[in-house]
């Protein structure tokens, strides 16, 4: 007799299972920038090979989590799994034999792999996230891959490529559950841990971030160091609604994968902006905003520092920091008028921004939310300065 947990994954498809039978849509190979004219044949099944080894990494790693109840620990008790977790990553893609040079968030200068265990790709990763002091409880991890620029032994500029240039990114969540979260520049598509089976089933297909969102996450706590201009739109953002019609709510949980994999399912923002502290940001470009960048794009998103695209971005070292601006697109497009000014390459900019406001006015009484342009019509902004014509 067959049990229901049987009956219920019968048809479920496996982490390896989508990637093999998907193989020959992942045109990423062929089209990212190489040294070579084409990918070698096997480079497809290298990469499914690769991407197996993290997915054990993230098995492991995520059991020592809840193992060790490392979530409601002290500091001093957190580095012994930050080792671990490193330890375990190195190890996972150092025995695919997959990846010739490995860049850690916990190690300052990269890894090359010996030569007989060498592969073809390039691993970036933060192998724990989320473990400041107190740790968030909502820890993970986020990797990236690159395909070897160079033809010979691998040197540094084979990870100091654009985010724009990865053939594959991800993020993993530990949490009340395991998930895997990756794309190969093809959509992006989730997968969650059955303990019972040990394996990752696919439970979220050809994910789609919202267009516009009504939650925003930002660390409030450094309100006093930021420029008038991001406190003004913070303060735009507790007062006004947002572009889908809701008032907006903030939510912040402390870890960036689990604030963006939040971002990811329901819409809205996730901003860390550069401040006294941190000039040029907090978050490092090259293991956590462009991998993050990467999913979020695919599934439908932006992703920006306010200015440029950061997936645009080269970085000129392996621990670069930026601003983030990331989640809805039209979202971040809201954001980016403030630092660059509106569009004019798109005239119905402004009108789109309008329409879910009037949509507001005709189902709620005026609100103080909106101003009217006393010297004549105009259209409204919800989130900005009025723009001068």
């Amino acid at each position: 007799m067959k049990s229901f947990h049987t009956e219920s994954n019968s048809h479920a498809t496996t982490l390896v299972q989508h990637l093999l039978s998907t193989h020959r849509r992942l045109h990423v190979l062929e089209g990212a920038e190489s040294s070579n004219a084409t990918a070698e044949k096997d480079g497809v099944d290298d990469l499914i090979m690769l991407l197996a080894s993290i997915a054990v990494a993230v098995k492991s790693v995520g059991s020592a989590v809840r193992r060790r109840d490392i979530t409601h620990g002290s500091g001093t008790e957190s580095e012994p799994l930050e080792r671990l977790a490193n330890e375990t990553w190195i190890d996972c893609l150092l025995y695919s034999q997959r990846s010739c040079i490995l860049v850690s968030e916990d190690l300052e200068n990269p890894v090359v792999v010996e030569s007989n265990m060498q592969g073809k790709f390039a691993v970036v990763f933060d192998p724990l996230t989320g473990r400041s002091y107190p740790p968030c409880q909502e820890m993970g991890a986020i990797f990236g891959v690159f395909r070897q620029m160079s033809g010979g032994s691998p040197v540094i500029e084979d990870v100091m490529q654009p985010g724009r240039q990865m053939v594959a990114a991800g993020y993993a969540l530990y949490g009340a559950c395991t998930v895997l979260f990756l794309s190969l520049g093809s959509g992006v598509h989730g997968f969650t841990l059955d303990p019972a089976l040990n394996e990752f089933i696919l439970t979220h297909e050809n994910v789609r971030i919202p267009y516009c969102g009504h939650i925003y996450s930002i660390n409030e706590g450094y309100c006093s160091l930021w420029k008038p201009e991001i406190r003004e739109l913070i303060s735009r953002f507790k007062t006004e609604v947002s572009l889908n019609g809701k008032e907006r709510s903030l939510r912040y949980v402390g870890s960036m994968v689990a604030d963006v994999h939040r971002t990811l399912l329901y819409g809205g923002i996730f901003m860390y902006f550069a401040h006294q502290q941190w000039p040029n940001g907090k978050l490092k470009l090259l293991y956590e905003a462009s991998p993050l960048a990467f999913i979020i794009e695919q599934a439908g998103g932006k992703a920006s520092t306010g200015l440029e695209r950061i997936l645009d971005i080269t970085p000129e070292s392996v621990h670069d920091r930026i601003q983030v601006v990331i989640g809805s697109y039209e979202d971040v497009e809201l954001v980016e008028q403030l630092f660059k000014g509106p569009s004019r390459s798109d005239p119905m900019y402004l009108l789109r921004r309008s329409h879910s406001i009037e949509e507001m006015k005709d189902s709620k009484e005026e609100s103080t939310s909106f101003n009217k342009d006393e010297d004549g019509p105009t259209i409204l902004c919800s989130t900005l300065p009025r723009l001068v014509q």
